[in-house]
């Protein structure tokens, strides 16, 4: 940490400024060398006027962090935070050593909010169980400067680590929590993080098997969109709302929001929601309509895409509903090769709708196992996907999941 007599002189040099100039008429350029050297400490009258000629507070310069300083480290880590992908362990934990040093000290200013917010974000990713100590730390000084989007932003990022930690109740009582500080203060958010908190409100009720209330505000929040002209994640909401439209067999419904989302497409003109509009397709196809050629077709649509800077889904991901389309057409030996190429849950992926479409798929791959023979392999895919399927919301691929393992699993124990 510098100390303040570094503190002074950094602060000097940044404005190109003399010991003389500094020192003016009531310091000595002496004194103020020793000052800066730390070999004398300054008086409070002494100190009330280095700060008032540097045009910053005494109290700042008693902080052990200056505000340019703090700039100064911020711009640095914004721009390795931009570049840093998820699950890339290492580059978080050097965005996490290069603010720990600062931490100590900081004052209540954006600048200190938002690399608080970085710090806690990145310890999380680079696996350091220390997190929601900085992000707490940060939505107080949030709340302190009246930044009440930056402070509704660290319940979104707590929610969403404690959701990726299957942690749905949890989480969604972060969002109440928000919710009725916001209506105890009377806090008003802008549009844009009002319809976030309505979007996670909704995401988290279909998490903890509040289906209908889930449902009814997804489909509020999407007409609430389109009267404010406000279209933040709403590929999104039009995608949670075909899931849940499916899971009711509501196919007039589930065609109305494939058909947003392709209006969306033509407007956004962005590879990933292309990608996540052929994933849907491809389970609407294979799991609903069981026209599995078509499903192929969007899947085929996924791969187009591959060629591309394309790097924000995992571009094996869209191997799940291909292997189950070649299964259910009876093509084995395509369907093992498509299986083969995905062995575990995309990173992005937390949601238990998305987690149980995957482990349906996971289940399908077992039963293509179990075809050529190889029980054992096809056990163990089995097993792990009803293990890791028990805790999570009741839908029907639960269902299929568990009809396979015990089908598996009788057919482990008929020959031993």
């Amino acid at each position: 940490m510098d100390s303040l007599g570094t503190r002074i002189r950094k602060l000097r040099k940044e404005q190109k400024l003399t010991l003389e100039a500094l020192a003016g008429d009531r310091l000595t350029k002496g004194m103020l060398s020793q000052i800066e050297n730390d070999k004398a400490k300054p008086s409070m009258e002494s100190l009330d006027y280095i700060a008032e000629r540097l045009g910053v507070k005494a109290s700042e310069l008693l902080e052990e962090v200056t505000p340019s300083s703090i700039r100064q480290l911020l711009e640095q880590v914004e721009i390795l935070f931009a570049e840093v992908k998820r699950g890339d362990t290492d580059h978080h934990q050097e965005i996490v050593d290069l603010i720990k040093p600062s931490v100590e000290g900081l004052p209540q200013s954006y600048e200190a909010g938002r690399l608080l917010y970085i710090y806690a974000d990145a310890q999380y990713e680079a696996g350091l169980s220390t997190w929601e100590a900085p992000l707490l730390q940060a939505r107080t000084i949030f709340k302190e400067i009246n930044l009440l989007s930056h402070w509704f932003k660290t319940f979104v990022l707590q929610m969403a680590i404690i959701a990726e930690k299957r942690q749905y109740e949890l989480a969604f009582s972060y969002m109440l929590q928000a919710k009725e500080i916001i209506e105890q203060e009377d806090y008003q958010l802008d549009s844009r993080d009002t319809l976030l908190m309505a979007y996670y409100t909704a995401t988290l009720q279909l998490a903890i098997g509040k289906h209908e209330e889930g449902k009814k505000l997804i489909n509020e929040t999407i007409i609430n969109a389109h009267k404010n002209q406000l279209f933040y994640q709403i590929d999104d909401m039009y995608r949670i709302g075909a899931y849940c439209a499916m899971v009711d067999h509501d196919f007039k419904q589930v065609e109305y929001m494939l058909m947003k989302l392709d209006q969306y497409r033509a407007f956004a003109g962005r590879d990933e929601v292309d990608a996540l509009i052929f994933v849907i397709r491809a389970h609407y196809y294979n799991n609903y309509v069981h026209h599995y050629e078509q499903a192929l077709i969007e899947v085929e649509r996924f791969n187009q895409l591959k060629h591309k800077e394309f790097d924000k889904l995992d571009p094996n991901y869209i191997y799940f509903e291909k292997g189950k389309s070649l299964y259910l057409l009876g093509r084995y030996e395509e369907a093992k090769a498509a299986f083969d190429h995905y062995t575990k849950i995309p990173i992005f992926i937390s949601h238990p709708y998305d987690i149980l479409s995957v482990h349906e798929c996971f289940s399908y791959k077992a039963l293509c196992y179990a075809h050529f023979g190889e029980l054992t392999t096809a056990y163990e895919i089995a097993k792990m996907a009803y293990t890791d399927s028990l805790d999570l919301v009741d839908l029907p691929y639960k269902r299929k999941i568990e009809e396979v393992y015990r089908t598996i699993k009788a057919q482990i124990n008929s020959i031993t």
